[in-house]
């Protein structure tokens, strides 16, 4: 796998770093078949190294791996985001594309690369238990419930009452039997039937017998049938196999031995650069000293005068070690002063340029015609020099390296030696530095001694430049730890459900593309609405590398109908990247931090806290509330609205380095200030109510999930016919209803059917068309539904200008 993923990366670094620039591509639609082409591909490369990183057991391998994984699923998000740019759509729709490489729509899945949550066990660990402790002292015990002493009497009163009650059941049973009896022997007579005799008897009971037989094993046929054809689960498989319990087994003891062998590396590590410093650090040390006592006699047999040695900030005596004249690394001296020179009047042309810009906003449209009529390109990636690094770095040390005697993937002790040979010359050189600007300095008082001068050495007079304005910090004296332990007191660090992304089921949206190219915009299916969530959210916020250089991403909004999910889907973001979780949501602060003082306090310890403790999501439930178009009579005593303006400014101080994600659920959306609430949030992403295929995958799933059996008597695809109109909530909360512990142990004599599940399910409220022509409606008030709206008038404008045309010509 690593072999195939390392030739498909060399074809597409081959077609993404051209010997010539690419050609501008005008036709829109071919420039997104050629984006939708590479992040497949780039995904299908995705999909092979994640296995292979899980799998390998090799430390040194594990990190050229974990290298280009990173750089991958950069680059993965970046064509993520030129789509996005492309389509003016969240969703996309690659059935074309998938049909041209041979794929199926499984295979279009970002996978989550499990290190994400596997490098930090031990310390998510001790997290959990910490907040456990914090939550078990915080929650107060309930007092039990004492019931009065019942009196003697009234006890045998209800004794007697229930046997009563007993008898009169019986005595009706009895009674219902007796007549049942009595009507049969009455229509015997009425008909004047004769009784059979014994051989025509026994035939009727054969008869019956041999039907009910030849049932039974038709049913058994049918049933192996459909399990061979892929049609119906197996009923012998319905628990785990050997073959899967063995695969589990070896995926434990291969996690074991990547710690074991990671721990013998680091040893290694230290072992090795101590045995350096001892053998070749002497050795090392001299050669460097004879090297500068060289330099200093050369360029005072040159100049007249000794050098000045260089700076510690420009790489002290590593400018002098490589090959070269004392001319050549006195003309590199001058050079990096008229670079220092160079950087200032750079930034001095910047800042004016800073303000041409502002003036020039209203040309921007202009501009974006131009590029337009010129065509569409690539933007330049971050990412694929970090790709094309770790392929060079496979080329040159694993690509033609003989490993046939390292049968069970233990480190490799040159490269390592190799490695710490550089740290342990350039710890030297430091130390060699040190001691040879002392040397050059008594030289220089020693010539200045017998020339007759007083010549005082000179003092650069470099101060550390001041930085940008930086955030107060209002807790200076604070622990990490305390402030940790109060926001969990206050309630707002809750502790996350384990829910996997995977647990959000639903089907693919498989005619996509038909229904654009008809005209007709698809509703995004739930693995769409999944997808999302991984590029946006998960790989984001799991790997540093890729959050420091993808296009950042601070906040996203989940809008949709209650019960669609959004809640689990914030869970599912914090179980997948083991992120703290922190509660704003107007219900949750109400009471919380009073005044103005509290509100930045709280603000500060939250962002302060979640920078330090990242990755971390901050979620803000009921997102609407906080900038409310006018505040019901009912809310303004809580003051939904406080978050408003301090909001927006917290997330201007988020840095590409830190992983912290504000993630907003609303089900009322339209209720907020368009203009505040898409200033807040980066990405909006709409979540519609489940389709067909999706709620057919979602039933099944929540019936097995409470233990529930499927059977050929519960006809799943019309219970997900029947439910059209609901939600994933609905069906969890009808299947909770309908599977109890008394209903599971009637399972067996009483399979389940679909009118108990409808008949709980028409319980609820369904989510009404008016309700999802509103948020459609609110959606297109969004910037990217206003572009999108725009671009769909000029396309039409266009196609309108070219019928006149026509017309005119005829």
């Amino acid at each position: 796998m690593w072999l195939e993923s390392q030739a498909s990366l060399k074809e597409l670094l081959a077609q993404e770093l051209p010997s010539q620039p690419p050609q501008p591509e005008r036709d829109q639609r071919l420039f997104f078949h050629m984006l939708a082409t590479l992040f497949l591909r780039y995904t299908q490369i995705l999909r092979c190294l994640e296995a292979c990183y899980d799998q390998m057991v090799h430390p040194q391998k594990r990190r050229v791996l974990q290298h280009m994984l990173d750089g991958v699923m950069g680059r993965v998000l970046e064509l993520k985001n030129e789509m996005v740019e492309t389509e003016l759509s969240e969703y996309h729709y690659m059935d074309d594309v998938l049909q041209d490489l041979k794929l199926t729509p499984a295979d279009m899945e970002v996978p989550i690369p499990k290190y994400f949550v596997n490098q930090r066990a031990k310390a998510l660990k001790e997290r959990q238990q910490v907040l456990s402790e914090i939550l078990a002292r915080v929650e107060p015990v309930l007092p039990q419930p004492s019931r009065p002493a019942m009196l003697r009497d009234e006890a045998v009163q209800l004794v007697q009452m229930a046997e009563r009650m007993r008898q009169g059941r019986l005595r009706s049973k009895f009674m219902w039997e007796i007549r049942r009896d009595e009507e049969r022997e009455r229509r015997a007579q009425e008909s004047g039937a004769k009784e059979l005799d014994r051989e025509q008897a026994a035939i009727c009971i054969q008869k019956v017998w041999k039907g009910c037989l030849q049932r039974r094993c038709t049913k058994l046929e049918r049933q192996r049938e459909m399990a061979f054809i892929g049609m119906a689960p197996d009923p012998k498989a319905l628990g785990l196999s050997g073959t899967m319990l063995r695969a589990q087994l070896g995926e434990e003891f291969r996690r074991l031995r990547q710690a074991d062998y990671e721990a013998e590396y680091q040893q290694a590590l230290m072992s090795i650069q101590e045995g350096l410093y001892e053998m070749e650090g002497p050795d090392m040390r001299e050669e460097m000293k004879e090297q500068l006592r060289q330099w200093f006699i050369e360029c005072h047999d040159l100049t007249g005068r000794f050098p000045e040695f260089p700076d510690k900030e420009i790489g002290g005596s590593s400018i002098l070690f490589a090959d070269k004249t004392p001319e050549q690394v006195k003309a590199e001296l001058d050079l990096l002063e008229d670079e220092g020179q160079r950087k200032k009047d750079k930034k001095d042309k910047e800042k004016t340029k800073e303000g041409e810009q502002k003036k020039g906003k209203d040309k921007k449209q202009v501009r974006g015609w131009l590029e337009e009529d010129e065509g569409l390109k690539l933007a330049l990636s971050k990412f694929l020099p970090v790709i094309s690094e770790g392929f060079t770095q496979y080329q040159t040390i694993w690509g033609n390296r003989d490993e046939s005697n390292n049968f069970e993937q233990r480190y490799e002790p040159e490269l390592i030696k190799a490695q710490k040979r550089k740290e342990v010359e350039k710890e030297l050189r430091l130390q060699v530095d040190e001691l040879m600007r002392e040397e050059l300095q008594l030289l220089k008082l020693a010539v200045d001694r017998d020339e007759g001068k007083s010549h005082m050495a000179k003092k650069s007079n470099k101060k550390g430049k001041k930085g940008g304005k930086k955030e107060k910090d209002l807790t200076p004296d604070r622990t990490l730890d305390s402030l940790y332990e109060e926001l969990v007191l206050q309630g707002i660090i809750k502790q996350a459900q384990r829910v996997q992304l995977a647990d959000y089921t639903g089907d693919f949206c498989y005619l996509g593309t038909t229904l654009r190219m008809a005209g007709i915009e698809p509703t995004p299916s739930v693995m769409d609405i999944r997808q999302n969530i991984t590029l946006y959210a998960i790989l984001r916020l799991g790997s540093p590398t890729v959050h420091e250089l993808a296009p950042l991403v601070k906040s996203i909004l989940l809008a949709g109908p209650a019960g669609t999910g959004k809640k689990m889907l914030v869970h599912a973001v914090c179980t997948e990247t083991g992120a703290n979780l922190f509660d704003l949501s107007p219900d949750n602060l109400v009471g919380k931090y009073p005044g103005k003082a509290g509100l930045s306090m709280l603000m500060h310890m939250v962002f302060k806290v979640a920078r330090l403790m990242q990755p971390s999501v901050v979620w803000i439930g009921n997102a609407e509330k906080t900038f409310y178009k006018k505040v019901p009579k009912e809310e303004k005593q809580a003051d939904p609205k406080r978050l408003k303006r301090d909001l927006p400014k917290a997330l201007k101080l988020l840095k590409p380095e830190d992983r912290v994600l504000l993630i907003g659920t609303s089900d009322k959306p339209y209720a907020a200030d368009v203009k505040m609430l898409c200033k807040a949030y980066e990405r909006i992403l709409l979540l519609p109510r489940p389709d067909y295929a999706s709620r057919y995958v979602t039933w099944q799933r929540l019936i097995k999930k409470h233990g529930g059996t499927i059977t050929t008597a519960l006809d799943v695809s019309a219970l997900a016919k029947l439910s059209d109109g609901y939600s994933q909530g609905h069906m969890a909360q009808a299947v909770q209803m309908v599977l109890t512990e008394r209903r599971l142990l009637q399972m067996l004599k009483k399979p389940l059917g679909a009118s108990e599940f409808l008949q709980q399910l028409a319980k609820a409220d369904p989510i009404y068309s008016e309700e999802e022509k509103t948020l459609q409606d609110w959606y297109m008030k969004t910037p990217l539904g206003k572009k999108r709206l725009k671009a769909a008038q000029e396309r039409a404008d266009k196609k309108e200008g070219k019928g006149k045309d026509k017309k005119g010509k005829k």
